[in-house]
């Protein structure tokens, strides 16, 4: 999220350098999407790989807390995702990853199976019962092996078929009003929400699956076989 607004006062800069008006830069998306779009993939791929490493080590949760649903567990992995300092308080610009992250989160539930129907009361309502039984649909489809898992993960940030324009899933919220859409995920979170030692142990699984060195090594890798392949 930092790198897209970088890029925002970028052309914002540039444009007042040239005496253009920067209303058209704020009204337009398409005025702004050839420079926004290399940081904006890159926070996008990023947040994306999160998301699908947590969801992947919510379905192998078996450590619940003491009164903890398995919607909590989701919600604390998520938040998690976007509070970077870990203080439970979620700013506005951690909402915005946030809110990324759960329209992420919807996309990759939905492409294992999981109803719009579900999916609405899950990451809006954060019901048990409903998490319940997203998490064993998906449990249930889920690739088997370390390897399987790990592509699982890189294909769905790095899908060739995601045709949503970067730009438009970063901004979804703005665009989406704009735009007339209906937004998916149309509640904020609020209060404070820190986690558990559990969870923080959840949380820190998830980002070994999607970030350590090796798993970037074999992205690397992948992804010059299909430079090479011209798949890229």
């Amino acid at each position: 999220m930092k790198l897209a607004n970088r890029a925002v006062t970028d052309v914002l800069r540039d444009a007042m350098k040239s005496g253009a008006s920067t209303k058209p830069v704020l009204d337009s998306v398409e005025d702004t999407g050839s420079e926004l779009m290399g940081a904006d993939d890159f926070t996008l791929k990023d947040i994306k790989l999160s998301v699908a490493a947590v969801i992947q080590q919510w379905v192998e949760t078996d450590d619940l807390d003491d009164g903890e649903t398995y919607a909590d567990r989701l919600l604390a992995l998520m938040v998690g995702i976007a509070d970077e300092n870990h203080d439970g308080d979620i700013t506005d610009d951690e909402q915005g990853v946030l809110d990324m992250a759960l329209n992420a989160a919807w996309d990759y539930l939905s492409s294992k199976g999981a109803s719009d129907e579900d999916l609405d009361v899950l990451l809006n309502d954060w019901d048990g019962d409903v998490a319940d039984r997203v998490r064993d649909l998906v449990a249930s489809v889920l690739p088997e092996g370390e390897d399987e898992s790990d592509s699982d993960i890189d294909n769905f940030a790095f899908s060739a078929s995601d045709q949503e324009p970067a730009l438009d899933a970063a901004y979804k919220m703005k665009m989406a009003i704009r735009k007339g859409k209906k937004m998916r995920i149309r509640k904020r979170v609020s209060g404070t929400v820190r986690l558990s030692a559990a969870q923080k142990v959840g949380l820190r699984k998830a980002r070994m699956k999607s970030h350590s060195a090796t798993a970037r090594m074999r992205r690397a890798k992948s992804m010059k076989i299909r430079r090479k392949a011209g798949l890229k």
